[in-house]
């Protein structure tokens, strides 16, 4: 009974939407798949290098060369604020800027670690190299002529106007194995043939463990089903322990707004109100707020685990600290919830969620230990006007497949 009750209510009738999207999204996927294989015997005859960090250590590590270093120079002026601020010890302390010619991109990212390889130009014969300096990508372009550059920052005095190979540590040799199979399941799914989608998804995983997306997809795929509600929480960890391997930010920004929605899920259902959910769900807010603040679903995921922070402290007790705190995330989920209002206006989660927010306000605050004031009672006043405008918005817009929330119908009666 609990089990086909998640199984009907876990993704909140959204499934058909999924595979929908899935459908929309399957001519790129399949024609990129097409591309990556089409391309595969090219991609597997990329340049490997033996990088050694300490010439007289027998330890080295296999990277992929991606290019050369062709232009230096210095990230601020010398002059800042009126100050000589980098010389102040005699010696020139500013970042440096490299100019990087690209000429393999594995996907390469902004923000990705490369390593200066010190090594001879003659590739067929010298596989070694020792590493000489560390950069971090700060911008990748194409150009019309010249071709795909990158601009990376690091301190690189010591090898500062010499010709040296960019490599970029090789995570895993079956990369773009991995790839091609995830897109095979992102194909399986679009026709929603779910065990052969699910069997790809963990092909893609044995083949490339630490990428991110394998287990995104597979634990995406748990989730929208609802047939392994635990499984899809283990995959989602292991797509968080190694999100700094997401290839672009609209992945990632996609990983994070489902993992917040699973999280707030888990936190709803379990028999037990399990607070450490919650910090690991604003743990991942953080993370996704450095994308963006203006993603609509962000937003209304986030809303509903401040709603679920202000519902715990709001009972914790009458002092001070915890009425400070509850206030607090009163205030961040009524916030993110008008913004999210403001991408979305038609959004009827949002309304009910406003309703929620606002039927709780004022139950705190004209319990017995709440109302202490005049001010309050005013404020009990704006709070009603605020739950009815919500209340009448949720009614405009709750599709007439959807039944009225319990929770809100309990509390008008």
């Amino acid at each position: 009974m609990v089990f086909s009750s998640l199984n009907r209510f876990f993704f909140r009738g959204k499934f058909v939407k999924f595979a929908d999207l899935y459908k929309v999204r399957f001519f790129c996927s399949f024609f990129s798949t097409f591309l990556l294989i089409s391309s595969f015997g090219n991609l597997v005859s990329r340049e490997l290098v033996y990088a050694f960090r300490d010439p007289g250590k027998p330890e080295k590590e296999k990277m992929i060369l991606v290019g050369e270093t062709v232009l230096y120079d210095k990230v601020k002026p010398i002059e800042e604020k009126g100050k000589n601020k980098h010389l102040d010890i005699g010696v020139d302390t500013r970042a440096d800027l490299v100019t990087i010619k690209i000429n393999f991109d594995p996907g390469l990212r902004v923000g990705q670690t490369l390593y200066l390889i010190e090594k001879d130009f003659d590739h067929k014969n010298y596989k070694n190299g020792n590493i000489v300096a560390q950069i971090e990508i700060k911008s990748i372009f194409q150009t019309s002529f010249i071709g795909k550059r990158a601009r990376g920052i690091g301190n690189l005095s010591l090898v500062k106007n010499r010709n040296l190979m960019v490599a970029a540590p090789l995570a895993s040799e079956k990369a773009e194995p991995a790839i091609v199979e995830r897109k095979m399941g992102d194909y399986h799914l679009s026709r929603n043939e779910i065990a052969e989608a699910i069997r790809s998804y963990k092909h893609t995983i044995s083949l490339d463990p630490s990428s991110p997306m394998g287990h995104f997809r597979l634990g995406l795929l748990y989730k929208k089903t609802g047939e392994a509600y635990i499984s899809a929480g283990s995959e989602f960890s292991m797509a968080w322990n190694n999100r700094k391997r997401f290839e672009n930010s609209q992945e990632e920004l996609e990983f994070y707004t489902e993992y917040i929605d699973y999280l707030n899920h888990k936190y709803d259902t379990e028999g037990f109100k399990n607070q450490s959910i919650l910090s690991k769900s604003t743990e991942v807010i953080q993370e996704a707020f450095k994308l963006t603040r203006s993603d609509s679903e962000l937003l209304t995921h986030s809303a509903l685990t401040y709603y679920y922070l202000y519902k715990e402290k709001s009972k914790s007790g009458p002092s001070s600290m915890d009425r400070k705190k509850s206030d607090s995330y009163f205030e961040i989920s009524e916030k993110l919830i008008k913004n999210a209002i403001q991408l979305n206006p038609s959004d009827y989660r949002n309304y009910l969620l406003a309703s929620k927010l606002y039927i709780d306000k004022i139950s705190e605050l004209t319990s017995d230990t709440g109302q202490s004031g005049l001010g309050e009672s005013e404020e009990i006043g704006i709070l009603k006007n605020k739950f009815a405008d919500s209340l009448e918005k949720y009614k405009v817009f709750k599709p007439a497949s959807v039944p009225g929330d319990p929770y809100v119908l309990k509390s008008l009666n």
